[in-house]
């Protein structure tokens, strides 16, 4: 939200008018015209053909949160598919479902919720073996959170995969000034030290935003 602020700001739009919403309304909200910008969203061919996006603003590995007691066993989509009777959570219109699906993890075994907390409600409680998101976005939840018992531990994939989807801004297709305004800020400001140090402030590190750094010169 910082970075969306910060690059409104500079793209010209004198004021911002923020809506809380739910992830799966997000794409629909500009398709009606609720909203003219989302926050950042997985980059996915299926999404592209609706909506435009920005230049991407992070590239975000998997990750799962878990028991203690579990973090070296459920390291991978894989090794939850090949583990008898595990079940993975996730967020209902998030790309986890159909990642989880590819790498082998029965539909059956996979449970839909509203949203993070319900997730990672799911595995404390016991109705869920895991919760799958964005590794970053697990660690930052779980340490928030202060859940003593849950973990956040990396996607490790034991198959060859995709490359780390990236995340972006999405838009209107009929707002195409707004997106290149929105992406000449984002050039210019994506890498900075401002930059860094406003997502160092939700425990996001320099590490996790080389894949789409970008530095105006270089």
């Amino acid at each position: 939200m910082d970075l969306a602020h910060h690059v409104l700001a500079a793209a010209g739009a004198p004021t911002v008018r923020y809506a809380l919403t739910t992830f799966p309304d997000l794409i629909p909200g500009l398709l009606d015209g609720r909203w003219h910008m989302t926050t950042a969203i997985f980059v996915t061919a299926d999404r592209a053909e609706i909506v435009d996006f920005s230049r991407p603003v992070w590239a975000a590995a998997d990750g799962f949160i878990v028991r203690p007691g579990d973090a070296p066993r459920y390291t991978s989509y894989e090794a939850i598919a090949r583990t008898p009777g595990a079940t993975l959570a996730v967020v209902r219109g998030q790309v986890q479902r159909q990642t989880a699906i590819a790498a082998g993890v029965p539909v059956d075994r996979i449970r839909e919720h509203a949203d993070q907390a319900a997730a990672a409600a799911a595995v404390r409680d016991g109705r869920a073996d895991a919760s799958a998101s964005t590794a970053i976005g697990n660690r930052a939840y779980v340490r928030r959170a202060g859940a003593a018992g849950l973990a956040a531990v990396a996607d490790q994939p034991t198959t060859s995969r995709a490359r780390v989807p990236r995340g972006a801004f999405a838009f209107s297709k009929g707002s195409p000034d707004l997106t290149a305004a929105v992406n000449t800020a984002l050039d210019r400001y994506l890498g900075t030290p401002e930059h860094l140090a406003l997502m160092a402030g939700y425990g996001i590190a320099e590490d996790d935003l080389q894949r789409v750094l970008f530095r105006r010169g270089t």
